[in-house]
């Protein structure tokens, strides 16, 4: 007999393991190595520090000190930060890590961190149920490698708060046919995903009508038989999405749209072009497997939206999907997510930007797990016809492919990434502040404004010095640091008179970025040691 095509073999097929410890052995296994891409060295890597961590980072801080954002706002909902009025959810999470240990930049990044690794668990759970304990371990190895994942992974972003949410919500509503409870847990949930990031406020309302279309079988049985765990989720949601959506259309909430949405930019044929282009432009496959999106914010260079082991993965996977044994009703949802996934940044009039894409995680890495299921199927097919060389071909060149992978991720994440972008990562202040921290011994510090946003920043890394109305430190310019001052200062700015004490400089290029000068050394002969 012929050996099937892998089309023909059962794309959501299991193999189902001898002993019951051995998936949790590997879901403890994959999760632990996505952790390792996604929480070594927060406090250096990405290098430096952006203007939204710090401005993120000084809202959870004052909110866990006094209930109020920087800009004066009693537990807001949206912040005003810079003028955008980022949600709040990520503020909230973050404020106990930098209220109770203090602000640094690896905490503000923590919450990040240990929502993309979570989340990696959380697909893989949701994957199980709906398809296969292959298909489960294939979409977590997707997930742990994806780059885009990793990146916001270790930005101290909301951005990665919106799919967790939202594939969260999908895994607990899938058990609440047999763990009726588990129903508000979804709402909850699903209700808190309208408070990550601004992409959720065109995102959401699509995603939940997939999403109902997928419930629909649940949702007429819990009318019929327990409609109270029906109409009580139903409430739950509303009544927390509800502020978010009001706030939506307040001045601060369409502070944000009125910048970058396409309409505020385009009219008439050049618009719909603008749009269309926009969207159609994330399905560029170089952008997706090879080189990602232009900003090293939110992109590896070297590296795709995607990973090269999913390029195989994803092929196989979309044959599966459309091919495969797979419930219509799984199979719509599925489709329309991923056709969502790069909406909002369709609606703007900026290309290639990967936050307003990060909807659609994690549905490639789904795709990619039927992919890996409906490639082990076929192995297992041919290793049982005989043909076990065609076989080991193709399970040596997947496992060269998941390990070169791994590899050459790693290598970017931790030795490439950190020492080119130091410069798009506002590293000479982050340095700078963290090295006058360091040397203080009661010193008042003087910033200059001549640093990008030096308030913010200062705000933040001194934060726990002193007092909150700021006695330690101060903006201004300084031609001789006097005694009792440390003077901070980018290196475009003329030295004053004083003794150097840090040179912050590029990993690259050497040259200096910044410095950290005290007061001038006395005058006259320094001994070289004290007599007794």
């Amino acid at each position: 007999m012929a050996p099937p095509r892998l089309a023909e073999v059962n794309a959501v097929s299991d193999v189902r393991p001898s002993r019951p410890f051995v998936f949790p052995l590997l879901v403890l296994v994959i999760t632990a190595l996505a952790g390792l891409l996604r929480l070594i060295g927060l406090e250096d890597n990405p290098p430096g520090f952006w203007q939204d961590e710090a401005s993120t980072g000084i809202d959870a801080y004052l909110l866990w000190k006094t209930g109020r954002d920087r800009a004066g706002a009693s537990l807001p909902l949206i912040s005003r930060s810079f003028g955008d009025y980022p949600l709040a959810l990520y503020r909230y999470l973050d404020a106990p890590l930098v209220g109770i240990f203090g602000p640094s930049v690896g905490r503000e990044r923590l919450v990040a961190g240990f929502t993309g690794t979570l989340m990696v668990a959380i697909t893989g759970w949701v994957v199980k149920h709906r398809f296969s304990t292959t298909a489960a371990i294939g979409a977590m190895i997707s997930a742990a490698l994806c780059p885009t994942w990793i990146q916001f992974s270790r930005y101290g972003s909301e951005a990665i708060l919106m799919p967790a949410l939202l594939v969260l919500g999908w895994g607990l509503a899938d058990r609440a046919e047999r763990r009726p409870w588990m129903g508000w847990l979804a709402a909850v949930a699903l209700g808190l995903s309208a408070y990550t990031y601004h992409a959720i406020k065109v995102f959401l309302p699509f995603w939940i009508g997939a999403f109902l279309w997928l419930q629909w079988p649940l949702v007429v049985q819990l009318y019929r038989e327990r409609r109270r765990h029906l109409i009580g989720p139903a409430l739950v949601f509303t009544a927390i999405v509800l502020p978010s959506a009001i706030l939506a259309f307040s001045d601060g909430g369409r502070a944000r749209g009125n910048t970058v949405l396409a309409w505020f930019h385009y009219s008439g044929f050049d618009l719909v072009r603008a749009m269309v282009g926009n969207y159609l432009s994330y399905f560029d496959p170089g952008m997706l497997f090879v080189r990602g999106g232009p900003a090293v914010s939110q992109s590896m260079p070297k590296l795709g939206m995607w990973s090269y082991l999913d390029l195989p993965l994803f092929l196989c996977g979309v044959v599966a999907l459309f091919r495969g044994p797979i419930a219509p009703r799984l199979r719509v949802f599925l489709i329309a997510w991923f056709l969502l996934g790069p909406m909002p940044g369709g609606l703007t009039y900026e290309t290639h930007n990967m936050g307003r894409a990060i909807g659609w995680l994690p549905v490639p890495q789904i795709i990619a797990g039927l992919g890996f299921a409906e490639i082990v199927g076929w192995l297992q097919h041919n290793w049982g016809q005989g043909a076990r060389l065609r076989a080991t071909a193709l399970a040596v060149t997947l496992s060269a492919t998941l390990i070169a992978t791994s590899a050459f991720t790693g290598w970017v994440v931790y030795a490439y990434y950190p020492t080119i972008t130091e410069r798009d990562w506002q590293f000479e202040i982050s340095r700078a502040m963290r090295c006058a921290k360091d040397l203080r011994r009661g010193e008042k510090l003087v910033v200059s404004p001549a640093f990008t946003l030096a308030d913010v920043f200062a705000r933040f890394f001194f934060a726990e010095l002193g007092p909150l109305d700021r006695p330690v430190w101060e903006l201004g310019d300084r031609t001789t640091v006097a005694p009792g001052e440390l003077y901070l200062f980018p290196a475009q700015k003329p030295a004053p008179k004083g003794e150097k004490l840090c040179e912050i400089t590029n990993s690259q290029t050497k040259a200096p970025v910044s410095y950290v000068y005290g007061p001038p050394l006395p005058a006259g002969p320094v001994p070289d040691k004290l007599e007794p």
